[in-house]
Order: structure tokens, then sequence, then C-alpha cells
């Protein structure tokens, strides 16, 4: 698997943090989806990008473009496509702090319930891999149990029927 692996992410944040720096400013950044499964649980060994929600955003970007350059990134290599699927309950706690740059991760239960969301479903796609990985580090037993998790961060209408259908898969069969 290509992409970035926990030491290129953390070595991506630390140049993020020189960049805010030079720039005289300091951030905020929420990471999700799959960064958070490379770096934080050290479910698989990369992540095709680095979803995140940051703060303030026009400033991150800019110091995010210059990281970009010095290292032929993609200029969005730090992207905020995640933001849809963010929850007003959701749970962050403090995972790096560095001196112009905290960064936080969503708790298990979160990331969960956002993966479960997400769920593309396929080969090219971690989500259904990355929901049976949380699934047992959270210790849940059936679909029933993982739908009252889901409804704990969104409404359930939010949910594609194809979600509960893979949920169905994963804890009940």
């Amino acid at each position: 698997m290509g992409g970035f692996s926990k030491e290129n992410i953390l070595g991506l944040l630390r140049e993020l943090n020189t960049e805010l720096a030079e720039l005289g400013s300091e951030a905020e950044l929420y990471l999700v989806g799959g960064a958070v499964m490379t770096v934080v649980f050290d479910a698989r060994p990369a992540t095709k990008d680095i979803d995140a929600l940051f703060k303030p955003q026009e400033v991150v970007r800019k110091a995010a473009r210059r990281v970009a350059l010095q290292n032929q990134l993609d200029e969005g290599w730090l992207n905020d496509a995640a933001k849809g699927y963010l929850s007003p309950n959701g749970d962050f706690s403090g995972y790096l702090e560095l001196p112009n740059l905290r960064v936080y991760v969503p708790s298990a239960e979160y990331l969960f319930a956002m993966k479960a969301l997400a769920m593309r479903l396929g080969p090219e796609f971690a989500d259904e891999d990355d929901v049976r990985f949380l699934g047992r580090w959270l210790n849940i037993k059936s679909s029933a149990d993982a739908v009252a998790l889901l409804g704990r961060y969104y409404p359930l209408d939010r949910f594609q029927q194809k979600s509960f259908y893979a949920l169905e898969e994963i804890f009940d069969r």
C-alpha cells in the first residue's frame, strides 16, 4: 500500500508546525479517517490521504501548501473533505502538542461511527476493514450493538442502507 505511513504523517505534522511558526500562527488540527487508523491504532501501514478539520483554515492551507512544495506532494495532501462526516456529538482528545500546532483525534467509538457512515465498499476502500478492526477494539458483538453506538453520534436516517447490511455481515455472521 502506498501513501502516508505513520512516520510520514508525524513528520509532515512537524513540518506543518514549523511552517505555522514561520507564519507567526498557531493552529488546531482534528485528524480523522485513515490517518487515525494508521497513526493511533497501527491498524494499517499507510493511508492514501490525510483527512482533517483544521483551524484557522486559510493559515493551515497556506502552511500545508508550503509543506507540499518542500516535499513534492500534491497540494491536497492535507484535506478537509471528510468534514461532512463530522457530528456535533463527536469527541476528540489531544494526541500531539507542538509549539504552533495541536493535533486531536476522535475516540474509537466516534471514529467507528464516522467509518460506518462513510462505508465505502470495495477493495479500493478500507472502510469495511476499519469498521471490523474498530469493532474488535471496542468489543462490539452484534450489529444491534453497532447501531446503538452509531445513534450516539448521528441520527440513524443519515446512514445508507448498505451500512446496516455491512454491519449485519460483519457482526452477525
